[in-house]
């Protein structure tokens, strides 16, 4: 589903491509033919989760007993001639293998077969597109983690096509307006894949431990070392308790900038790989009563308009001007007669 609950419906070029191949003929394949699309994995993982058994069970109960409503969408499979390889349906397929236990006879399942060379082109840029927008569309409730990689291997098949160039659009733009949600939350979700988080920040983002836009901007931005000394600490000061629950009470927005804060600093001032890390005044506040430092916030468009004079709010560079001034003017000031 996309953000705010609307199902997720590709639009242009993506769709059209998507839709030519799935008007092409249906087939009823074995389900002992029916294998998953090889490259659903991330490091070894798949990008979408299996369904729980008892969910699984449940589609296997609608399944028996009102039939296959829509087709699955498969192509033969390159790697394993004479197989076909499943774009769309996987979970429906584990679903018939528990029905064909009971109903042997109902070893099938129907699926629009599409084109393996318009599958593979552009490095499987369709493949992986129809694999991405069906299983989004399809299932709600995704995982943080199952969203970035899905988005990432959403952006990775557009950047390589290079129709969002064409078009005169950035990737992040085109894939927000396919997936009818922002380009800031596809870029905010795209920060927890394995290449940028570690498993224990994935993790903790998954079960809404942390706040996961402040997470995006701070953890995942530090070096997959600094996010492992991190959580090591914090594994041991949450003792018996769980780190999920310890961490949804000390890694609040104003910690993780904190943090962030203070590895801005030590990686502005590093000279080697070791003075980048942080230290334990840094993250000393996370484990005792004290606050975390505080962040420094720019102020707000309002608020400078307050100490700007109105005829120079106009002129970015007059106003730029005139707050440079009128801080060399205080510095002078305070050196001349102490504090206001």
């Amino acid at each position: 589903m996309a953000r705010g609950g609307r199902p997720i419906i590709p639009t242009g070029g993506t769709a059209q491509r998507i839709q030519d191949q799935r008007n092409r003929s249906t087939h009823s394949i074995p389900l002992d033919k029916l294998i998953p699309y090889h490259r659903e994995n991330v490091n070894g993982n798949p990008i979408f989760h299996d369904y729980a058994q008892e969910k699984l069970e449940q589609l296997a109960n609608s399944l028996e007993r009102d039939g296959q409503v829509e087709n699955i969408i498969v192509f033969p499979s390159e790697q394993q001639p004479g197989m076909y390889e499943v774009l769309s349906g996987k979970q429906r397929t584990r679903a018939a293998r528990l029905v064909q236990q009971k109903h042997p006879e109902r070893n099938t399942l129907n699926a629009t077969v599409l084109d393996l060379q318009a599958v593979k082109a552009n490095t499987f840029a369709l493949g992986d597109l129809t694999y991405v927008l069906t299983n989004v569309h399809r299932r709600d409730q995704l995982l943080i983690s199952e969203l970035g990689m899905a988005f990432e291997m959403q952006f990775q098949a557009e950047k390589h096509q290079g129709k969002a160039a064409a078009q005169g659009t950035d990737t992040l733009t085109e894939l927000a307006q396919q997936n009818q949600t922002s380009p800031s939350f596809i870029k905010c979700a795209r920060q927890f894949i394995p290449e940028i988080a570690i498993s224990e920040v994935i993790d903790l983002a998954d079960s809404g431990s942390i706040p996961v836009s402040t997470a995006s901007q701070t953890l995942t931005r530090m070096n997959k070392e600094t996010q492992r000394a991190l959580m090591e600490k914090l594994k041991q000061a949450s003792g018996q308790e769980e780190l999920s629950s310890y961490c949804k009470k000390k890694l609040t927005t104003a910690a993780l900038r904190a943090l962030k804060a203070a590895y801005d600093t030590r990686i502005a001032a590093a000279e080697d790989v070791q003075s980048n890390m942080l230290t334990e005044d840094d993250t000393a506040f996370l484990f005792t009563d004290a606050k975390p430092k505080t962040v420094f916030k720019a102020p707000t468009k309002q608020a400078l308009q307050r100490v700007i004079p109105e005829q120079l709010w106009g002129d970015q560079k007059a106003a730029s001007d005139y707050l440079i001034n009128a801080m060399e003017e205080l510095k002078r000031y305070k050196e001349k007669y102490g504090e206001l």
